[in-house]
């Protein structure tokens, strides 16, 4: 009994009033307990004792405006997408009606969907795939009638098959005589040797006299380009002794990489020079030059400075 009366009084102080508008603005149990220094029960008691609704009202309205403003941002956003939004959206779950706005096309797609950006009209790509389709047809019956008349320009630019055809038996009729042996030939006799697919005329008889003047042909460019003879072919030229085991590698692990010429140390990564060589690299010397009748053995060669050696020349005296 004194617990109730005690409720009663404090359910009509100036406190309770403060509590119950609070309430009724749309706030919590919990809320409106925390903020008044009140317990729960409390609160729950006053809102029995005076038949208070929680602010039901306040809280649609709320609710209302939140929605609206998920509306307009939803309309803002299919907006971005090229389509304008017509109506529909219940909530985020539900489904809204929109409009393309080139086609007018109108389609009911859910509000995640539209959220994700995969928004696409079919009316617009089928008008479009249809445009794409009709200029190509166009540039292909462009092609074809350019290409039909580049034929007749050159049907009547050009003789008929026959002649050609004349031409080629006359070509492989052609006589004449082998720069490497000297034999008379025809063109289809070369041919037929050879075993080639397109007639051709290469000035010789068989394909052994074709292989001759191909390497005569390589010999000669190495001469007009200037490339240099190896040490065999030197030995031969100067008819001096060779011995093919002699190597730079082998004369450097025998001798070391110190130079006999100038008594410095050679550097065997130096690319000054080129990709290979440099001043300072490593190189057979001959102590008396292949030019002067010395052999390309292990008692006439040392290592020298690529510089030193250039130097040398085939001089006999020794750069200091």
């Amino acid at each position: 009994m004194g617990n109730w009366i005690k409720r009663t009084a404090w359910s009509n102080s100036p406190q309770a009033d403060e509590v119950a508008d609070y309430y009724t603005q749309g706030h919590s149990v919990a809320d409106t307990a925390e903020r008044f220094g009140v317990t729960r029960n409390q609160v729950n008691n006053l809102a029995k004792l005076r038949h208070l609704t929680n602010g039901r009202a306040f809280q649609e309205s709320a609710n209302l405006s939140r929605k609206k403003d998920a509306e307009k941002r939803l309309a803002d956003a299919i907006e971005s997408k090229g389509f304008e939004y017509v109506g529909g959206y219940s909530g985020k779950r539900g489904k809204v009606l929109i409009r393309c706005k080139k086609c007018g096309a109108e389609y009911e797609r859910t509000v995640p969907f539209l959220q994700r950006g995969n928004v696409i009209c079919h009316e617009c790509q089928k008008r479009e795939a249809i445009e794409r389709d009709e200029e190509r047809r166009r540039i292909s019956k462009q092609n074809a009638e350019v290409r039909r008349l580049e034929q007749e320009w050159h049907r009547m630019t050009h003789p008929p098959k026959d002649y050609y055809q004349e031409q080629h038996e006359a070509f492989l009729n052609r006589e004449g005589i082998c720069e490497i042996c000297g034999k008379p030939y025809t063109v289809k006799e070369y041919v037929e040797s050879c075993g080639l697919k397109k007639a051709q005329d290469n000035g010789v008889c068989s394909d052994e006299c074709r292989r001759k003047k191909l390497n005569r042909s390589v010999r000669d460019s190495r001469k007009r380009r200037g490339v240099r003879d190896n040490h065999r072919a030197r030995a031969k030229k100067y008819g001096c002794a060779y011995d093919s085991s002699v190597t730079l590698p082998k004369l450097i692990k025998r001798d070391g990489l110190r130079c006999a010429i100038c008594g410095e140390m050679c550097d065997p990564n130096d690319r000054s020079w080129s990709k290979d060589m440099g001043a300072m690299s490593p190189t057979i010397d001959h102590v008396i030059p292949m030019a002067k009748g010395g052999g390309h053995t292990w008692d006439n060669v040392q290592v020298a400075h690529a510089i030193c050696n250039s130097y040398k020349c085939d001089n006999l005296s020794e750069v200091g």
